[in-house]
């Protein structure tokens, strides 16, 4: 696939990143109203667009494709926290000056609201099959299980996690998405067995959902802009959190994808994923559990601005090297 062609399908994506931030500069999104538009965003719209493009969903029913997606979410992150962790190591940063932090942070990608657009641009656009998303939910339960469970362990330094912080929303909608496919239950949301009713809240959902990634890349935009500008930028966390996020776990991601048994949905996913920037959410868990938000700052601002050159470079090359 030519890089235009990627670009092409990239550029929206930071240019609603972009819409937020100027919205935020020109005080039409204001701190109080971010809040709301973000549960609306976390406990409405997302589950909404999971619930639609999982209910019916064929690969969500298969064992293998949940043992992998959910397996491979939780343990490629892990396995980036760990690479994470020991760069800070070398870089000399230390317990209470982020190291934490930043294994957390620079170990998890972007899971959600930036990968979705893309795999719909890249590879649902083409192929007209939308069975890719349901994988990718499935995918990112398992990155929910890591960040909320060892995530929160390492930045607190306790035991166990969390484990309430994953009744959320999309966790929830994940499992009921793909119990209701499984028992046929989902039948019930279609006009053959609902009748007009559930034809009709199944369009709620669908077009509920179809806000969520517009809604979210611009609340991202919104919060970018009350960070940039407010932590100076460490020239070892940004060095670092390239070196972690943009260059090694890129190609961890792609040799999973190349020579593990996986369906090419999961492939795709995995691929998508390999190209993405440091996540936002890192940022919530190091202001709740005492890590340092700077740091996790710092890493998402290095990775997504370096992202904008490397996602299309990863995915071109990753497509010919996965798929031959």
């Amino acid at each position: 696939m030519e890089f235009s062609i990627i670009l092409q399908a990239i550029l929206p994506v930071y240019l609603l990143v972009g819409v937020g931030l100027f919205l935020r500069a020109l005080k039409v999104v204001t701190p109080e109203m971010e809040k709301g538009m973000l549960k609306m965003v976390i406990h409405c719209l997302y589950p909404c667009l999971i619930l639609d493009k999982t209910l019916g969903n064929d690969l969500v029913r298969q064992f293998d494709v949940l043992a992998w997606g959910v397996g491979l979410g939780f343990g490629l992150v892990i396995l980036g926290m760990a690479v994470a962790y020991v760069t800070g190591l070398a870089l000399g940063l230390k317990p209470g000056n982020g190291r934490r932090t930043f294994c957390v942070a620079v170990g998890t990608q972007n899971y959600g609201y930036i990968a979705i657009p893309l795999l719909g641009a890249l590879f649902v656009a083409i192929n007209g099959n939308e069975q890719v998303y349901g994988v990718l939910f499935i995918h990112s339960l398992g990155v929910e299980i890591a960040l909320w469970l060892v995530g929160v362990m390492i930045m607190t330094g306790s035991v166990f996690g969390n484990p309430k912080l994953l009744i959320n929303g999309p966790t929830v909608s994940v499992v009921l998405g793909v119990l209701l496919s499984s028992t046929g239950a989902w039948q019930f949301f279609e006009e053959s067995r609902g009748g007009i009713v559930g034809a009709g809240v199944r369009q709620m959902m669908s077009w509920l959902g179809s806000c969520a990634f517009p809604m979210g890349l611009v609340l991202i935009g919104a919060t970018m802009y009350d960070l940039i500008g407010k932590e100076r930028i460490s020239q070892r966390v940004a060095a670092g959190s390239l070196l972690v996020r943009i260059a090694a776990m890129p190609v961890v991601f792609l040799v999973a994808a190349k020579f593990l048994p996986l369906i090419p949905e999961l492939k795709q996913v995995l691929l998508v994923q390999a190209s993405m920037p440091a996540a936002v959410s890192p940022i919530i868990v190091a202001r709740h559990y005492g890590g340092s938000p700077g740091v996790a700052v710092q890493g998402v601002i290095a990775t997504s601005i370096v992202a904008l050159v490397t996602m299309p470079l990863w995915i071109s090359w990753g497509i010919g090297y996965i798929f031959d």
